[in-house]
């Protein structure tokens, strides 16, 4: 038995091995670096847009009519948040249409909606109407 063919052969399965777990394990690192990353912007842009809400309730509490306001935040040197808010009349009551966006360049990365339904004239906290996740 030629004892140099079968440590070479040895050897190149080993290699073999080696690569495909330093491989797999590569793979499982960037699929949890990825969601971990896409869990940050979904965060983030969620409470962009709960920002949003907030700004709109107080620009009613100011006045009670309806009003467009759109208002944008630089993160970084690549990516901005732009958040549209619209007051809509609808039953005599008024509803919030809260639109945030994540921008890297020129791209969309992430979009959240929310909508805050039936919101009356009334003092306080009072009257805030019913919370919605807009798709």
């Amino acid at each position: 038995m030629n004892r140099r063919g079968f440590s070479l052969y040895l050897t190149f399965l080993i290699s073999t091995v080696i690569f495909l777990l330093v491989t797999a394990s590569y793979e499982i690192s960037k699929t949890a670096l990825d969601l971990g990353r896409s869990e940050a912007i979904e965060t983030q842009i969620f409470h962009a847009a709960d920002g949003g809400m907030e700004r709109g309730l107080a620009r009613l509490r100011q006045k009670y009519a309806p009003f467009t306001m759109n208002y944008s935040s630089v993160i970084n040197n690549y990516r901005r948040l732009v958040i549209n808010v619209e007051a809509v009349k609808s039953d005599g009551l008024i509803d919030l249409l809260i639109s945030a966006s994540l921008f890297e360049g020129s791209r969309e990365m992430a979009r959240q909606q929310l909508k805050r339904t039936g919101i009356e004239n009334l003092k306080g906290r009072n009257g805030i109407g019913r919370l919605v996740e807009a798709t």
